[in-house]
């Protein structure tokens, strides 16, 4: 790791009037003579005059100054753990999908009312508290006892590690201890293989620090002990058994402990940064070397569709991100009592059913859930309904999406924008004083080769393809709603695993149309843009261009910036996992990227009880946040410099142009949290909250205390700034 460096000591402005408490009065020259009247301005006008809070110095909390009337608007409904202008449209795209999802319209596409048969199963609350846990408890005598719920019928002798696992990949995708999956290989994208990862954790995706420190998290970890032995026993009252609770908290005690010790050996997530580090190119039949607990051949052989066998027979090679991780965990599940291992692979695969077995279960898991994360109450059924159905077949949902609720003029305009966003970067590649010709040579190659997946892919609007997509998934009217969520489970894999065959398409649009958010894939170079995210407040025709480029462009310029962040600047221009970097250039990146490392770590948390943020695991994406509105700013001012400047805002004429940028950028964080979900992210999540996207963001933008004219001793022009890009 290289040693902290203050990169850049910059130019601040000391002149002219600030916007603030301490100057409401002044006189602002407005960069045009009229405030505009068209319907996109009069929008804009009311979005911000609601998030603004004038009260508050822009140079001291532009945060506060941007969104802390947001803020004091808008509350966190009960149902959610946080809210902000992304939850907003993601709340209006999910009950746009339950119109589309009741809605009695038979389509021409099969899969779409395939599709509508999940939703309509999941709304059926009726039958599924008829149904119960009765298909669940079925299932889990198929996988033999559990050792908690049967007692003494579970015996010693006849635990068989690998039989267990094939069970619960077979019927439910679960994968336990290790993540198997068909991938890209980094290192020859044309190629898909076998790939072999450490295991996730029953607190979910980087959780790791709930097991390492439980005092300081003892409200989530007795939440979580608390959830188990009453799912437990809920579980063991509907197999007509008599719960000894002594008992069952007993063995929930000893398989959290176990956990702990499988959470020890997992190597956090930001030691996870260095691609070259976690490619290790074997072949199949070395694994058992690596992990020999495992018959994989059996594994293999039942898991994988009979199409594949052949495939398997030939000895293919794997890729295995952690082998040290298998030792260890070899190591672990050798000195494990079965009977903890057997209690522990079975309470995962029932996390699998969740809104398939009834309200008491799905009320013991709010209640785990309020102390986890803060959630105050559950969602409506129709939410978990709609997410669940638009996630189980993503193609489909796109479809449905696309065809009813996007305007297609958007596609255009964010490809335009997109031209704006590239040419930006491309111009400050050529301006920076740090890199090699070479190097920069080749940075601008992988620019340029960078595709772009706008929307949706086109395949989804022909009724033919779509069902063609899911030819394989058949669902009966009479399947329960367990049973179809089955058959999708066992298409996704049988789906997955035939990919090993096929050659990759680097073009492939891999995402759900229908999602609020943004994507950028190193093995394919590629930004995407789902049609979801392309509307305002990100996004709207007729807003004034300093809300577009502060807001889309700026996303737009963070997808781009991942190329050429810490982990994305490790791949080539066609997705490859390759150094193309000059030593001593890549050197001057990485002093850059521990900057942002530290600037960011030195950053706490309010209401965390002290924490800071992990300036580690969040590294790429504030890099991709600076380098994104730095691009975005630069493509604005280039437009105004071809077109003239904007007209101003009605009600809001004292801003200036570029004032505006800045303050439509803000729009984008607007949030608020609960003070679990906020420990959470900081715990899991490779993002910073809202506000530190704002202000740390800004901080180190020169422009932007020029266009406020801070005065050097405002916390928004430090005298230090980090810059990367």
């Amino acid at each position: 790791m290289k040693a902290w460096v203050a990169l850049l000591l910059l130019p601040v402005s000391l002149a002219g009037p600030r916007i603030g408490p301490l100057s409401r009065d002044l006189n602002l020259v407005p960069d045009a003579a009229k405030p505009a009247k068209s319907t996109g301005f009069a929008k804009a006008s009311k979005l911000l005059r609601v998030a603004l809070n004038e009260s508050v110095d822009p140079c001291e909390n532009f945060f506060e100054f941007a969104c802390g009337g947001w803020v004091a608007a808008n509350e966190i409904p009960d149902d959610l753990t946080a809210y902000s202008h992304f939850t907003e449209l993601r709340e209006k795209v999910q009950a746009q999908m339950k119109d589309l999802y009741e809605a009695p319209t038979r389509h021409t596409a099969k899969s779409i009312n395939t599709l509508k048969k999940f939703y309509t199963a999941c709304m059926d609350e009726e039958t599924i508290e008829e149904k119960g846990t009765k298909e669940l408890v079925d299932s889990i005598r198929s996988l033999g006892y559990w050792p908690m719920v049967h007692g003494s019928l579970w015996e010693r002798e006849d635990f068989d590690l690998t039989t267990l696992l094939i069970n619960v990949a077979q019927t439910r995708g679960i994968d336990v201890f290790v993540d198997i999956y068909a991938s890209t290989d980094t290192k020859n994208v044309s190629r898909r293989l076998l790939s072999f990862d450490q295991g996730g954790l029953g607190l979910g995706s980087g959780s790791r620090s709930y097991y390492m420190d439980i005092k300081k998290y003892a409200k989530q970890v007795s939440a979580y002990l608390k959830y188990m032995k009453l799912k437990v026993k809920l579980i063991t009252e509907d197999a007509g058994l008599v719960p000894n609770e002594e008992q069952i908290s007993k063995d929930i005690d000893e398989m959290f402990e176990f956990e702990r010790k499988f959470a020890k050996i997992t190597v956090p997530e930001e030691d996870r940064r260095n691609f070259t580090e976690l490619y290790f190119l074997s072949r199949l039949s070395e694994l058992s070397k690596y992990m020999p607990i495992v018959d994989w051949d059996r594994y293999f052989l039942s898991v994988m569709p009979f199409s594949t066998h052949n495939y398997l027979k030939g000895n293919p090679e794997i890729v295995i991100t952690e082998v040290n991780y298998l030792r260890r965990l070899t190591e672990l599940l050798k000195e494990t009592d079965p009977k903890i291992i057997t209690n522990y692979i079975i309470y995962r695969y029932t996390s699998a059913w969740s809104m398939q077995i009834g309200k008491r279960y799905e009320d013991i898991y709010q209640d785990f859930v309020r102390d986890l994360i803060g959630k105050k109450s559950k969602s409506p059924r129709w939410k978990d309904c709609s997410s669940a159905t638009t996630n189980r077949m993503a193609y489909a949902a796109g479809s449905l999406y696309v065809r009813n609720f996007f305007n297609k003029e958007a596609k255009k305009t964010t490809m335009d924008m997109i031209d704006d966003l590239q040419e930006a970067f491309s111009a400050m590649l050529v301006q920076n004083d740090w890199m090699d010709q070479g190097t920069k040579k080749v940075a601008q190659e992988k620019a340029s080769a960078m595709l772009r997946l706008i929307g949706y892919p086109d395949f989804i609007l022909d009724d033919e393809e779509l069902d063609n997509w899911f030819r394989d998934l058949n669902v009966e009217d009479t399947d329960t709603y367990s049973q179809m969520v089955e058959k999708s489970i066992r298409w996704g894999i049988n789906f997955a695993y035939n990919r090993l065959l096929e050659p990759v398409k680097r073009d492939e649009f891999s995402t759900n149309a229908a999602v609020v958010n943004a994507f950028y894939s190193s093995i394919k170079n590629a930004i995407m843009f789902p049609a979801g995210i392309l509307q305002a407040p990100f996004f709207d025709a007729e807003f004034p261009k300093s809300l577009n480029y502060g807001g889309i462009g700026a996303v737009i310029g963070h997808e781009i910036t991942h190329g050429f962040d810490d982990q994305g600047s490790q791949f080539d221009k066609d997705g490859n996992l390759k150094n193309w970097w000059d030593g001593a250039t890549r050197e001057k990146f990485e002093e850059r990227t521990q900057c942002i490392i530290d600037q960011y770590a030195a950053q706490i948390v309010p209401g965390t009880s002290g924490l800071h943020l992990n300036g580690k695991l969040t590294q790429g994406e504030n890099i991709a946040d600076n380098g994104g509105v730095k691009q975005a700013y630069k493509a604005y001012k280039r437009y105004l410099e071809k077109n003239g400047a904007e007209a101003t805002i009605p009600g809001l004429e004292k801003y200036t142009n570029d004032q505006m940028f800045f303050i439509g950028y803000a729009q984008t964080w607007c949030n608020k949290m609960t003070p679990e979900a906020t420990v959470r992210l900081i715990l899991t999540d490779p993002h910073a909250p809202g506000m530190f996207r704002v202000n740390v963001v800004l901080q180190n933008q020169p422009e932007f205390s020029h266009a406020f004219s801070c005065p050097p001793d405002a916390k928004m022009n430090p005298p230090k700034r980090c810059v990367v890009w």
